[in-house]
């Protein structure tokens, strides 16, 4: 092969790996600049969407230790034991935020919390038509408080992990100090030891 044919080729090649080269930099710089605008916008739904659902769950708190009483009196007229605190509303679809960023998985979760909320509102009502048992209501409030503070614990750990998902700190509580999700997993242990004591009760009348 003649040198100028050498040469011809090698400039030629040194050409087209310069292109290649030139657009495989702008092809990185490109999906560096997109991956780095994905996890800004992941970080920013797992910031809003977390602080929702810890308000949420602090919510669901107040409703678990909620047994009808003020003050150790019962809370309605005439003696009757009356719920002292609203439920919480979450309404993730209202949430400016991009679903899609996050895993099916999780995002699943997180939009199915409301229909976990009416399904223990469907209890409720069940037991108001049928089971009311006045004055103190007691399988009405028990339902209630349970299914809030498993609910509060439920929506706690889904926080969690949207929080490691997007790369975000997890606050534990301090040594000594109160602690949400440990106050509500001894209200389900204390409330579920009242129904063994009740079932009891029941069975040996």
């Amino acid at each position: 092969m003649e040198a100028g044919n050498v040469s011809a080729i090698i400039s030629a090649t040194a050409g087209i790996c310069g292109v290649l080269l030139g657009n495989s930099f702008v092809l990185i710089k490109e999906w560096w600049i997109k991956r780095k605008s994905v996890n800004q916008a992941t970080a920013y739904l797992a910031i809003i969407c977390a602080s929702h659902l810890d308000r949420f769950a602090s919510e669901c708190f107040n409703v678990c230790v909620d047994d009808g009483t003020s003050h150790g009196q019962p809370a309605g007229k005439d003696g009757h034991y009356e719920a002292t605190t609203s439920v919480p509303s979450f309404q993730p679809l209202d949430l400016d935020v991009d679903w899609r960023l996050i895993p099916k998985d999780l995002m699943y979760l997180i939009l199915r919390i409301p229909d976990q909320q009416e399904k223990i509102h469907g209890k409720l009502r069940v037991i108001q038509d049928f089971d009311y048992d006045p004055p103190d209501h007691p399988e009405y409030f028990w339902t209630r408080q349970r299914g809030y503070a498993v609910l509060g614990l439920q929506v706690s750990d889904i926080a969690n992990k949207l929080r490691l998902h997007a790369g975000l700190p997890i606050e534990k509580s301090l040594v000594g100090e109160w602690d949400r999700n440990k106050s509500m997993i001894e209200v389900v242990a204390h409330l579920d030891e009242l129904k063994r004591k009740s079932l009891l009760r029941e069975t040996r009348n």
